[in-house]
């Protein structure tokens, strides 16, 4: 298929791209645009160990007609991501996360309420108390089947991990931030993730984001944020956010689990970078 002028899609993605058209349109049916939404471009689950080629500095793959469009390799989004077959794509070998209940298999132990994108601090919508937990529908796994589940407005949580207490030298060191997450069938939702490096006085040394995702309702889809070595790094902060796009009551907003942070490095290094004990 070719659409929008030149963006060429294979069948599937085609498939998902009027999804995601119909249900922009349906969220968006009072603004008497009839133009179709801006298309968004999927990340690369394969990172730089994906063979398909991408743009410098970019995570998306491109569309075009020249050589290194990912069209002459049918459609590169659907050879390098596991999340169409349910396949796990190899992740860059680190350490074990340090993430504290990171499916809500404990409740919501561990974490903390935060305000949400362009929230208020007001009542119960300073964020964690509109999130739940629940048995997932969809498990990740065998052993994950909890996940979070965000409501009608944004709904956000965080977790510090105390990265000085695992790592001998936390200014040396590339740390992952990930989570999966999707939503519901019926409901449209969106979710965001950022994560901050702080220093030992809690200043603020980095920050990084994803966009606003639009959530897929039949699978969980990963994402991650990588942070390379910040000089005084002392802790990292992991802040997830969700909510439906309907306004419904009660929790029918984006569903996250498996949140993760830890250290990449080869499984060699890790010796000499994580602390004993």
């Amino acid at each position: 298929h070719v659409c929008y002028g030149s963006v060429h899609f294979c069948e599937d993605c085609h498939d998902r791209n009027s999804d995601r058209v119909r249900v922009l349109r349906g969220v968006n049916s009072g603004s008497g645009d009839a133009r179709p939404p801006p298309l968004q471009g999927i990340a690369c689950v394969g990172g730089d160990n994906c063979p398909y080629p991408k743009p410098a500095g970019r995570d998306c793959h491109i569309n075009g007609s020249s050589v290194d469009c990912e069209q002459v390799y049918y459609c590169a989004w659907c050879l390098s991501s596991g999340a169409m077959s349910g396949a796990e794509h190899e992740q860059e070998s680190g350490s074990r996360n340090f993430v504290v209940n990171s499916s809500g298999e404990q409740g919501l132990y561990g974490w903390r309420p935060y305000r949400g994108p362009n929230q208020q601090r007001r009542g119960r919508q300073s964020g964690m108390a509109m999130w739940q937990v629940e048995r997932s529908d969809i498990p990740i796994s065998d052993d994950i089947t909890t996940n979070f589940v965000s409501s009608f407005v944004w709904c956000g949580m965080y977790q510090v991990v105390a990265l000085h207490q695992y790592v001998i030298d936390p200014s040396r060191v590339r740390v992952e931030v990930s989570a999966k997450f999707r939503g519901r069938t019926d409901c449209p939702s969106v979710f965001k993730m950022v994560a901050f490096v702080l220093d030992d006085n809690n200043r603020q040394l980095r920050s990084v984001e994803t966009a606003e995702l639009i959530s897929p309702a039949d699978y969980w889809e990963r994402v991650s944020l990588v942070i390379d070595p910040v000089e005084g790094a002392h802790n990292v902060v992991m802040a997830v956010y969700g909510k439906d796009s309907r306004f419904w009551q009660g929790n029918y907003g984006s569903k996250v689990a498996d949140c993760c942070v830890r250290v990449l490095c080869p499984l060699d290094d890790l010796d000499t970078v994580l602390r004993t004990g």
